[in-house]
């Protein structure tokens, strides 16, 4: 039984040369989170969960930035047999904490809303409208300090993305803090914050679903598994594949391990080797992990039950 092992070379990272772009982003960290703590205290101040809603969400801007930053300084550590496939998961493993955190902020401002709507508080519309016109200059600052940073990087780019949608939310603060200071309309407080909830929970929703798959070790979203079984088989020299895991190592490395049947007379490592560029240029794989074995012969490793090999 034969066994052949590759990557895509050095470690796989993908990050921008010599830091580019670390400073500004490092000063849109800490504008945003000095916004945070304002639009908070100031929300406590003038009574509205608006405010403090739109708070939690410039946090959320902050901590996605914290995490694309960290990401890009750990993503230049080596490999170590340690830590064999480098640092890339802790990125997963925090965007997953920040996640959980932020759904149960969004669910107890919701709550408090809720509570709100029968018997809307007094709520200081002059303050919300001038903390929620400087979000709005502080989102623009933002997205101008991390732009540059931004076109050459996705990790960047989604954090950019995500303090635009910000931005919005802003300005419908903006807009309750004018209904209440304009015609007294309270009850714009507690209805804005339930839609400022709303969508950070559905934006969350959208977000969460492939950071659980990489940390379930599922296949990368879109790999057909049978056709990737199908077309390793339909390699010359190949009879069939089995054994077949696949998973995502980082947001952008995929990985394979497999049992590969060969036919009589051929060659393991030319057989391995068309198998292996055949991932790397139709799905995407360039990390791949495989065994060889004879058609005919028995499989040596024990079949768990559900077709799949025990670790």
């Amino acid at each position: 039984m034969g066994h052949s092992h590759s990557h895509d070379g050095g470690h796989g990272h993908s990050h921008l040369p010599g830091g580019v772009g670390d400073g500004a982003i490092l000063i849109a960290v800490v504008v945003n989170l000095a916004l945070t703590g304002a639009q908070i205290l100031g929300g406590y101040v003038a009574d509205s969960t608006a405010l403090i809603a739109d708070g939690v969400h410039n946090l959320s801007d902050a901590l996605a930035l914290v995490l694309a930053f960290g990401a890009r300084r750990l993503a230049r550590r080596p490999a170590s047999p340690e830590m064999s496939y480098g640092w890339g998961r802790a990125e997963i493993v925090a965007a997953f904490v920040n996640y959980i955190a932020l759904i149960a902020i969004s669910t107890w401002l919701g709550i408090e809303a809720l509570g709100r709507l029968a018997h809307p508080p007094q709520v200081a519309g002059g303050l919300v409208m001038a903390l929620a016109g400087f979000a709005l200059v502080v989102d623009a600052l933002t997205a101008a300090l991390v732009w540059r940073a931004s076109r050459e990087s996705v990790n960047i780019r989604a954090a950019f993305l995500h303090n635009l949608a910000d931005a919005a939310v802003s300005v419908a603060v903006l807009l309750g803090g004018a209904l209440i200071w304009a015609f007294g309309w309270q009850i714009a407080d507690p209805i804005l914050t339930l839609l400022i909830s709303a969508v950070i929970l559905w934006h969350i929703g959208r977000e969460i679903g492939p950071v659980m798959r990489m940390l379930m070790l599922a296949a990368p979203a879109g790999v057909d598994h049978a056709a990737l079984a199908r077309a390793m088989a339909a390699v010359e020299g190949v009879a069939g594949a089995h054994h077949l895991h696949l998973w995502q190592i980082d947001e952008r490395r995929n990985a394979l391990s497999a049992h590969l049947v060969l036919r009589a007379g051929a060659d393991p490592a030319q057989a391995v080797r068309r198998v292996k560029a055949l991932l790397r240029r139709d799905f995407g794989i360039g990390h791949a992990t495989i065994e060889t074995e004879r058609e005919g012969e028995p499989c040596g490793d024990r079949d768990d039950g559900h077709g799949h090999h025990p670790h």
